[in-house]
């Protein structure tokens, strides 16, 4: 019996280690296999970024499929690594009408995990909608010399509003310039210079701006940079309805950087609303109110203040800045908290009720406060 036992011994230990290698193996590919990710499926068309949850024993990489809305819109950090991490997918603001779909792919040794990321297309402002619903509109203020006029244009079958105003026939100036801004209405035209009449004004109600206004720029109150998803939404940027005689230091300095700081804003919003505004005099004051030349010897009224409300909507919230600012060089900087007020502020100053469309205490709670560290200022 011995010798049996013994002859089948070295049989026994030989199955045992390639049973226990064969196990200690399969343990070691699964182990080097595990792998799973997350992400949300979805992102609105304003998100910049989102996590993205890599569960891995081993080494792993990302890499982006763009399915449509262009390429390299994605990005990730890091792209690779090892182990269990959380990825921060980032991305820019999706400016178009369509959405635009990518495939995420995580790879580890030879497991794949796809996820499919939609991010939203933009939800274009209500077009052509009875003026009291705009939220940009102001109400009140102005006189028996204003009329209120609106330009549409239209973007991809859609027609929505450019802009409206609020412009006085005898001073040849708009009181306020309201519209709303999103992505939707920016683009890759240019600067069209398209310096022209407003079609909704008698020419002799408006001054004549081909060759100028003597010692001041033709200043916009819409700028042209926020208009340029088609030749037309910029054109009528330029009419001369659109312009006061306003100082170079200023138009060229703090406004323009003004403008392009609420750009900015506006990236990062759903939808900004925006009123500009130029006042002659404040309500109830009794400023000295000056006057600048056209190309023809027309007499301009020339502001002694601007104005800028800011009304943000972003995750369903409103907040609200106002700028307000005499008509004088402010020197080459940026916009700072030191020229914001409320924009219950303003309402006193220009006479005019801001967002009035709003409910009344989601607009007063908007407008009674005044954080300009909210707005990076």
């Amino acid at each position: 019996m011995n010798t049996i036992n013994l002859k089948r011994w070295p049989s026994a230990i030989l199955i045992f280690l390639t049973v226990f290698l064969l196990s200690c193996s399969k343990e070691e590919m699964n182990k080097e296999s595990i792998l799973s990710a997350q992400t949300s499926a979805t992102a609105s068309a304003s998100a910049t970024s989102q996590f993205l949850s890599i569960q891995s024993n081993g080494d792993w990489r990302i890499d982006v499929t763009y399915i449509s809305g262009g390429t390299d819109w994605v990005s990730k950090t890091p792209a690779n690594g090892t182990g269990d991490a959380n990825v921060v997918l980032q991305f820019t603001p999706n400016g178009s009408f369509e959405n635009r779909v990518s495939e995420i792919s995580v790879t580890s040794a030879d497991k794949v995990v796809k996820l499919s990321f939609t991010q939203q297309a933009i939800v274009m402002p209500s077009a052509r909608i009875p003026n009291p619903v705009w939220i940009e509109i102001p109400s009140g203020g102005g006189n028996s010399d204003c009329v209120a006029l609106t330009h549409e244009i239209v973007i991809r079958t859609l027609t929505v509003r450019n802009y409206s105003m609020l412009y006085d026939k005898k001073e040849k100036i708009a009181y306020w310039v309201a519209y709303p801004h999103n992505p939707s209405y920016l683009g890759s035209t240019g600067r069209t210079d398209y310096w022209q009449p407003d079609p909704n004004v008698s020419a002799t109600l408006q001054p004549n701006y081909f060759s100028g206004i003597t010692g001041y720029d033709r200043g916009h109150q819409i700028p042209s940079a926020d208009r340029t998803i088609t030749t037309l939404a910029n054109n009528q940027t330029f009419f001369f309805t659109n312009m006061t005689p306003q100082l170079g230091p200023l138009n060229q300095q703090l406004w323009a950087n003004l403008e392009g700081q609420v750009r900015g804003w506006m990236s990062a919003s759903d939808t900004l609303y925006v009123v500009t505004g130029a006042i002659l005099k404040t309500a109830g004051g009794n400023e000295t109110v000056t006057y600048a030349t056209d190309s023809k010897g027309l007499k301009v009224a020339v502001p002694n203040y601007y104005y800028k409300v800011l009304l943000r909507l972003k995750g369903g919230k409103y907040d609200s800045i106002g700028f307000w600012l005499e008509h004088r060089s402010y020197g080459s900087g940026q916009a700072t908290a030191s020229i914001t007020k409320s924009v219950d502020q303003i309402e006193q100053l220009t006479g005019f009720n801001f967002f009035s469309s709003l409910p009344k205490t989601m607009q007063d709670a908007a407008e009674a406060t005044n954080i300009p560290s909210d707005w990076g200022l």
